[in-house]
Formats: C-alpha cells, sequence, structure tokens
C-alpha cells in the first residue's frame, strides 16, 4: 500500500497549498465572505486576531504547512489532524447553499460543502488508521520472535560445543598422561630387568675368572713340583684375590 500512498500525498497536498497561498496573497475577498461566520468566534478568544483578514492570513499559513508536510510525508498522522481541523471552520461559515436562491448557484455550494465533508472524513479515516496494518504488523513481531529464538538456539548450542570440546581436550591430556605413566612404568622394570642381569653376567665373569686361576695354579703346580714353594704360594695368592672379587 505505501506505493499508492506516496501517489496519493500530492492530490490531497495540493488544495491546500494553493488555497494556503491564496490565502497569503489576497486574502481580503475571503476575509469579506467568512467575516460574519467567524467575528463573534474572535470576540470570545482573546489571543485570536480580530481582523477578518488576519484570521485568513493564518488559516492560509497553517494551509499551507500543513500541504508541505502532506507532502514531504512527514508527521503524517498530526498533518492529517491538522488538515481536518482547518476544515472544520470551513464546513461551518463558507458554502451556505441553503442561503442562495439562484438554483445553479445552489448546487454549486451544496457540491463544494459536500466535497469538503467527504474530505474531512477520509482524513479522520486516515489519521484514526495503525501505523502499520495489524497482518503486517503481526508477520513483523512473529519474524522478530523467531529471530530472537534462533539467536538463542545458537547460543546455547555454540556453549555446549564449548563444553564439548574442554571436555574432549581434559580428556585427551588425562589419557595422555595415563600413557606417558605407564611407559615409564615399563621402561623401569625394563630397567631393572637389564639391573638384574647384569649383576648375574658380573658374578658369571668373576665365577670363571677365579676358574680361571684355580686351572692356572693347578697347571704351575704340576709342571713346577720341582720349583720353589715360594712360586706357589704366589699363585694361591692369586686365586684367593680373585676369589673375593
Amino acid at each position: 500500500m505505501r506505493p499508492f500512498t506516496t501517489l496519493a500525498r500530492p492530490f490531497v497536498a495540493a488544495p491546500y497549498i494553493m488555497n494556503g497561498l491564496d490565502a497569503l496573497r489576497d486574502p481580503r475577498e475571503r476575509a469579506e465572505r467568512v467575516g460574519p461566520a467567524v467575528k463573534p468566534v474572535a470576540d470570545r478568544i482573546d489571543w485570536l486576531p480580530k481582523d477578518p483578514e488576519s484570521l485568513v492570513r493564518m488559516q492560509g499559513a497553517l494551509s499551507l504547512g500543513t500541504g508541505a508536510l502532506l507532502l514531504t510525508g512527514r508527521f503524517r498522522r498530526l498533518t492529517t489532524l491538522l488538515m481536518a481541523a482547518q476544515l472544520v471552520p470551513v464546513l461551518a461559515t463558507e458554502h451556505r447553499y441553503w442561503t442562495e436562491d439562484d438554483a445553479e448557484r445552489r448546487a454549486d455550494e451544496r457540491s463544494h460543502l459536500l466535497k469538503n465533508a467527504g474530505l474531512f472524513g477520509a482524513l479522520l479515516m486516515v489519521a484514526s488508521e495503525p501505523r502499520r496494518p495489524p497482518r503486517l504488523a503481526e508477520v513483523r513481531r512473529q519474524a522478530r520472535e523467531a529471530q530472537i529464538k534462533s539467536g538463542a538456539e545458537a547460543k546455547a548450542m555454540r556453549r555446549e560445543a564449548a563444553l564439548a570440546l574442554r571436555d574432549a581436550r581434559r580428556e585427551a591430556a588425562r589419557q595422555v598422561r595415563t600413557a606417558r605413566a605407564q611407559t615409564g612404568s615399563k621402561a623401569a622394570k625394563a630397567g631393572g630387568k637389564a639391573g638384574k642381569a647384569g649383576i648375574k653376567v658380573g658374578k658369571a665373569a668373576k665365577a670363571g675368572k677365579a676358574g680361571g686361576a684355580v686351572k692356572n695354579v693347578g697347571r704351575a703346580f704340576r709342571t713346577n713340583r720341582t720349583s720353589k714353594p715360594g712360586r706357589v704360594a704366589v699363585q694361591a695368592g692369586k686365586v684367593k684375590q680373585a676369589v673375593k672379587r
């Protein structure tokens, strides 16, 4: 409906702008026509000017301003209310067709009065309409609620993903620590076994050395029975040292 509203604004604003310009340029003719009707009202209200021409100029300036505002589309509700208010004195003071004796003149004045009355009703209808059509407002409200709901769901999903990622990192770190501990214990066990095997090998080597020394002593004893007893004693001492080691 906005294109039709934009198209209709100049047609509604044009009469107000033209009447306002005419009233500002030459207010005498209209002042003579509406002077007898507005003079009692002006006498009762202190802040209104008593001169009919000044009243006509004031009404012309108001008409020109409201027409310009409606043409630009600013303050639509306030502008239409002011336009409707301007038609109230026009309907009350102008186009009194019942006072005309000429039939053609009477029909002309009656036509103008009905046009002003129709414009007055149309302006009241426009001013009382909601700013947005109910269906469009409902659609926009639902879209806004859906957007808020989707945003909340996305936020909850991001929070759950962050928690799952944190738990996964903690589990991975725990598994790494467990694997390192298990690897260290296995290495320690293997080192202990290797140490024990080394000790056994050392003992076996010592035993082998002692056996070799005993054999050497026996061989020396057999081959050197006629040798000096001191040499045999030296060989026996070497055997004892080898056994101690």
